[in-house]
Parts: structure tokens; sequence; C-alpha cells
């Protein structure tokens, strides 16, 4: 098939399927009269590209999805795009608190802060995979509305984003396709829960105990299993430990959104005092 067929079979441009081709996202075959000639196989990438940009994905995206891992890129476009849209919704209301207010001096403060917060959520998702970093940035998000107001949060929100800037979560590829698997679909409504889970538990430690009694007692009961630890389950949360205690997440990052947000920092004064509650209760939890 010649460009000008392809161009009708596609919904594309001339001038578009030239510049996939000049990206590489497809290679036709060229005619000894100079014509390129697609395959079946191109016309199905062509396709594929169509939508994808119809979606709003990147040229970049688009070449992650076509590298055999299509269901695995869309979701960390998916994620990427969520926490965009996230942002997005923020910037909505402070216009319509500036067309309300008319405060053109509290909607620029307003934007200070959440370009600083922008900056972290986005960093976020490109340090952390999928799921995993969508769900940082839903646990991060509350405690990054607050104003950098002094030099010690300036020194803090600069630390958090070099750190983020050189996370490597580098983890074995069979860890990343499981990873992969068990987050392709997970609904914002699990990760709604899960947050509002670890709350209950810093919040109110002994009720959380006492509520979820039989779940801890599974867990703990699954955890010394003989086979827990050469799971994939259990070789992830082995290289999350690793990667918490090697890279800096818990000795520069943690610390420095104490520093920026005072509010973290009674969350994690929380977490501390409901992780020794449990550690004392369930000593296996360590």
């Amino acid at each position: 098939m010649l460009i000008n067929e392809v161009c009708r079979e596609c919904s594309l441009t001339k001038k578009a399927v030239e510049y996939y081709i000049e990206q590489g996202l497809v290679v036709p075959a060229i005619q000894e009269n100079g014509y390129r000639s697609f395959s079946d196989g191109d016309i199905a990438v062509l396709k594929k590209v169509s939508v994808l940009r119809t979606l709003g994905f990147s040229v970049a995206d688009i070449r992650d999805v076509l590298s055999n891992r299509d269901a695995a890129a869309l979701n960390e476009v998916y994620h990427r795009k969520a926490v965009q849209m996230f942002l997005q919704q923020e910037k909505q209301e402070l216009i319509q608190e500036l067309a309300t207010k008319h405060d053109w001096e509290q909607i620029q403060g307003s934007l200070h802060r959440l370009q600083k917060k922008q900056m972290v959520l986005e960093r976020l998702t490109d340090a952390f995979p999928g799921y995993y970093g969508k769900f940082l940035c839903l646990h991060f998000a509350p405690y990054l509305n607050g104003p950098v107001l002094t030099d010690a949060q300036q020194e803090a929100f600069n630390a958090i984003v070099v750190f983020l800037d050189s996370a490597d979560f580098d983890i074995p590829d069979d860890l990343k396709r499981y990873l992969d698997e068990i987050t392709l679909n997970p609904g914002s409504g699990f990760m709604e829960a899960a947050s509002s889970s670890i709350n209950e538990a810093v919040s109110e430690t002994e009720k959380y105990i006492a509520d979820h009694h039989e779940e801890i007692e599974s867990y703990l009961a699954y955890k010394r299993s003989e086979e827990y630890e050469t799971t994939p389950a259990g070789r992830l949360e082995k290289e999350l430990r690793r990667f918490n205690s090697m890279s800096g997440y818990n000795d520069i990052f943690i610390p420095a959104m104490c520093r920026l947000s005072e509010s973290y920092g009674k969350y994690q004064e929380g977490l501390s005092a409901a992780s020794e509650m449990l550690s004392q209760k369930y000593p296996e939890l360590e």
C-alpha cells in the first residue's frame, strides 16, 4: 500500500505519516522506483499510533507502547495522566476562585504552592513505576499544599527534588513484570482504601489492631511460611526495603518531607508510634 492509501486507511495526513516514519515508529520498504510501500504490519502500527495520538500520547509514550509492553506502558501513561488531571483540577478551582474573589495576589501565592507540588508529584511518577508511583503521589499530595516560607523549607524542597531526580529504582526484570501485572487495572478505589487504612492505623492504632486482628494474623502467617521469601511479593518487599535503605529514601527524602511540611512531620511521629505499638504486639512486623 502506498502512502496516499495509507492516509485514507488510517485517517492520518501525509505529513503525520512522514513524521512517524521520521521518528522510527514505522519503517516501510522502499520500492525500486523510490516510493514507500507499507505492509499490513505497518498499517496496524499506524492505526494504533492514530488512536494513541488522539488520546494525547507523546511520541515517546507511543514508542513504549509499541515496544512489546503495551499493557504496562499504557498503565504508566494512565497513572501519569491521572496525576496531571488531578493537578489540572486544582488549577480549575483556582480559576473559579479568581473569577469569584478577584484576589490576584492570593491566586499567585496558590499557584506558587501548586507549582512546587506539581514538581514533586511529577518526579514521583517518573522515579517510581506505574501504580506504585501513583500510590506515593496519593500518599504525599495532601502534605504538599502548604507554602514554602522559610529557608529551611526551601532547602528541604530542593533536597526532595534532587533526590527524586537521581532516584534509581532498579529492580530485577521479573519483578518489574510482576509489578506491571499487579498494577495494570487497580482502580482508584483500592488506592484510596489502602491510604485510608494506613491513616487509620496511624491515628487509632489500638482500634486498628482490634478491628483488623484476624487480617494481621493471616498476613503474618503467610509471611512466616517457607515459600514467602521466594515469591515475587516477598522478593519485591525485600527490594523495596533495600531501596529505601540504600537510596536515601529513609535518610534524605523522608526527613526532608518532615522539614518541608509540618503536617507530614506530625504524621511521621504518629507513624513511628504506631509502628512501635504494632511491633510490640507483632514482633514479626519489624
